[in-house]
């Protein structure tokens, strides 16, 4: 059975204790990484991440599509594995910012916005499948929960959480705060991250 989504969590181990003085600039690197790495590794392109700092107090991150498919046109125009790996990584942002600062991390906050997005992409991916189905409906929570779990499992995996790490630090302390996704390719590689997610059993929830 999955765990719903909000009371999914990672074990108290699994916080990188190396990196614990919470800054929130830094907060948003780990952040925007864990969607970077995480697009790598599930094959969602995408043209760069950016991290820039405005001021003490805001940094602006987010990951550019720039020509290729974003939101709903991943979810429209791609089959149904490709759809449900983009719902991993909406979540792995939130899910890198969890295993980065552990509870302290304002998950409410920090992922508003793709949490929306989520939302969006489930309905539209149990429409798809011939399912009326609405924000609460069951089949809208199950995509999410298991997108979530996947999420914060694959920032569980060491590689993939190494790699996460470090190209946060690198958009922390470049310049320029953005990295193209050939530069986020080469650091997924440099780790050797083979981590491939469970795969939704379409059984469960869609009728054939």
């Amino acid at each position: 059975m999955i765990a719903a989504s909000e009371d999914f969590n990672l074990t108290s181990q699994s916080v990188d204790n190396d990196f614990a003085q919470y800054d929130d600039n830094e907060g948003v690197c780990y952040h925007e990484s864990g969607h970077a790495v995480a697009a790598i590794i599930l094959g969602v392109r995408f043209d760069h991440v950016s991290a820039i700092h405005g001021d003490e107090y805001l940094t602006d991150g987010r990951v550019a599509f720039g020509r290729h498919p974003c939101d709903w046109q991943l979810v429209n125009g791609s089959n149904l594995d490709h759809a449900l790996s983009y719902c991993i990584f909406l979540m792995a942002g939130m899910a890198a910012q969890l295993r980065w600062q552990g509870n302290e991390a304002d998950l409410k906050t920090c992922g508003r916005n793709d949490r929306d997005a989520l939302g969006t992409a489930c309905i539209l991916i149990a429409a798809k499948n011939l399912i009326a189905a609405q924000t609460d409906s069951q089949e809208v929570k199950l995509i999410k929960a298991w997108a979530w779990r996947e999420a914060c499992l694959m920032m569980a995996s060491p590689r993939a959480w190494r790699a996460v790490c470090s190209l946060a630090r690198y958009l922390y302390t470049s310049e320029q705060g953005t990295a193209t996704e050939s530069e986020v390719v080469k650091v997924v590689a440099a780790e050797k991250v083979s981590y491939r997610p469970k795969r939704f059993s379409s059984r469960l929830l869609f009728v054939e």
